[in-house]
């Protein structure tokens, strides 16, 4: 009963607010959003983020609210409450909802800090290495360490010479480790390709969801090619689980169509019970910045076990 007056109230607040005129509010606020769905033949199951057979899914399609609200001439308030929309799909009526990146906090001339459930900086430091990212082809499917924590505290800089710094801690009582946690993260370059053609990061997290692991990524665009690479090493904090890993992906834009290739490939147990190692090619047909189809074929090997899955997806971003 509570979950279901909770996820009501969720939706009649979205919809209200997006509704609402901006002057009923002192903030700056967005609403904002992904609808996407899967039509995925997955052959064992083993995978994640795919079930065995034919099925149709709505993979990571989300709705949620961002803005600031300015304080004063040194501080302004920022806040995001973001959740995940299963109601697409005919087992997930009765839970349509789950919790993704929510926080409130502060930014200023010292960047910015808040509070709540985030993307660790851990996870943060891929930027646009993933060319699957949110499908069966993510790189989180054997790499460790993509993690989303909840009861954390994220600072992240303003960029100086090109450089920005960030940082997650997860206080003791509130870190399933029982111990104090921490991810930091240097990034040479703009993560999002925008004002820079490359990005370059060095992070290491420690006592994050079981994981003690540092790793080096980087991603440039020349023109219209698009490479990747990443390298990490990872252990388990008791010690009893150790390796590396890495990705390479490409993509090359060809007018509308984006053909794309990825590889992983990682020993360390921590997200398979074996090596793991995964392959992936598809191409995505971009109608517009909001609106892309996309078609993909992922193979994951197991020591013991395999599986593939073949995909055509459309998602929409608002």
């Amino acid at each position: 009963m509570k979950n279901n007056l909770f996820q009501g109230s969720v939706l009649a607040a979205l919809c209200s607010v997006a509704t609402l005129p901006a002057t009923t509010f002192a903030a700056d606020y967005t609403v904002y959003g992904k609808a996407e769905v899967q039509i995925a033949n997955t052959d064992t199951g083993i995978m994640r983020y795919a079930d065995e057979g034919t099925q149709i899914d709505a993979p990571f399609s989300r709705i949620g609210i961002k803005g600031n609200h300015k304080l004063n001439e040194y501080f302004t308030a920022v806040f995001k409450y973001e959740v995940q929309v299963k109601g697409f799909e005919h087992d997930d009526t009765n839970e349509p909802f789950a919790a993704r990146n929510t926080y409130l906090g502060l930014k200023g001339a010292f960047g910015e800090v808040v509070v709540g459930r985030n993307d660790t900086r851990f996870k943060y430091s891929e930027g646009k290495l993933d060319n699957f990212n949110e499908t069966q082809a993510d790189i989180s499917q054997v790499i460790a360490g993509q993690d989303r924590l909840g009861d954390t505290i994220t600072y992240t800089s303003k960029y100086w010479h090109n450089a920005q710094f960030s940082f997650t801690y997860a206080p003791k009582d509130d870190n399933k480790d029982n111990e104090a946690g921490y991810a930091a993260t240097l990034i040479y370059g703009d993560r999002n390709l925008n004002k820079t053609p490359y990005s370059i990061s060095i992070s290491h997290v420690d006592s994050l969801n079981n994981i003690k692991a540092s790793r080096i990524a980087g991603v440039y665009k020349f023109e219209k090619l698009q490479l990747g690479a990443l390298y990490q090493h990872s252990e388990s904090i008791d010690g009893a689980k150790s390796g590396n890993g890495y990705v390479l992906s490409a993509s090359y834009k060809l007018d509308k169509w984006v053909p794309k290739v990825q590889f992983a490939k990682d020993d360390s147990k921590l997200r398979q019970t074996s090596d793991a190692s995964q392959w992936t090619t598809g191409v995505d047909y971009v109608f517009d910045k909001q609106t892309t189809a996309y078609l993909l074929y992922t193979d994951l090997d197991l020591e013991e076990n395999a599986d593939n899955s073949v995909a055509l997806g459309l998602k929409y971003k608002f």
